[in-house]
């Protein structure tokens, strides 16, 4: 049984800062695929990271969140549409 994703401990947070912290390609879709089978997550794209931000409530995921949807809703990104 796994923890809730606010729980301190949880094992979704030290993957999400190995995940911050990876410094190649390889090791950042490792670990974001070894996130989304922790949280049992599915999907692609938008649908994604809308499940994503959900189950992940933790204070250094709601950072990158925050920028995330600030870019996306910039005109060149016409308000998170085309992205």
């Amino acid at each position: 049984m796994s923890l809730p994703a606010d729980e301190p401990g949880n094992p979704a947070h030290a993957i999400f800062e190995r995940f911050l912290r990876a410094g190649e390609c390889r090791e950042v879709l490792s670990c974001f695929g070894e996130l989304c089978q922790q949280l049992g997550l599915r999907g692609a794209g938008l649908q994604l990271y809308h499940s994503l931000k959900a189950a992940l409530n933790y204070w250094n995921a709601k950072a990158l969140w925050s920028k995330l949807d600030k870019k996306a809703g910039h005109k060149d990104y016409d308000q998170g549409t085309a992205c």
